[in-house]
């Protein structure tokens, strides 16, 4: 519609998470919530609708950046794995890996020039008045048994 939107930042809330909330003019209210844990941080995003309209085929692009981790920044054979929902980096050297996934996911990918990885979640149909949530995981794994971890994190109740 053309308004202009206020800058916002992620806020610290007391139990260490961190949060960011936007309403929009139409009455749209979305947001996320990251979750860190002793191994891996939980993510989970929500949409309302306070518009008087329904939402669909709403699909969220989710970027995780390697810029800043270099020894995940290089694709090549056998370094990235797409398991929907799973997206999974190895390390440039040992047995370590980057893990994301976000439920329900969408579309699984990787962007080498930038260098990205996606598990890019899609908000079910939302009518007026409803709210629907994604769920989202980022953790790291060293070890052999990549299989046996994407498992384990599968198993994990990080749905819930």
């Amino acid at each position: 519609r053309g308004e202009p939107l206020a800058p916002l930042e992620w806020r610290q809330n007391a139990d260490g998470s961190y949060e960011f909330e936007r309403t929009l003019p139409n009455g749209v209210r979305f947001g996320t919530r990251a979750m860190p844990a002793k191994h891996e941080v939980r993510m989970e995003m929500w949409l309302t609708n306070g518009s008087d309209e329904p939402l669909s085929e709403l699909r969220v692009q989710n970027c995780v950046m390697l810029k800043g981790s270099p020894e995940f920044m290089q694709d090549g054979e056998g370094r990235t794995v797409l398991e929907s929902p799973f997206v999974a980096r190895k390390a440039d050297r040992g047995d370590r890996w980057l893990i994301v996934a976000w439920e329900p996911c969408h579309r699984t990918w990787t962007n080498p020039p930038c260098p990205c990885l996606h598990s890019d979640p899609q908000f079910a149909d939302c009518p007026p008045g409803e709210t629907q949530r994604l769920r989202g995981w980022l953790s790291f794994y060293e070890g052999r048994d990549r299989a046996a971890e994407l498992s384990r994190i599968r198993a994990a109740g990080w749905l819930r």
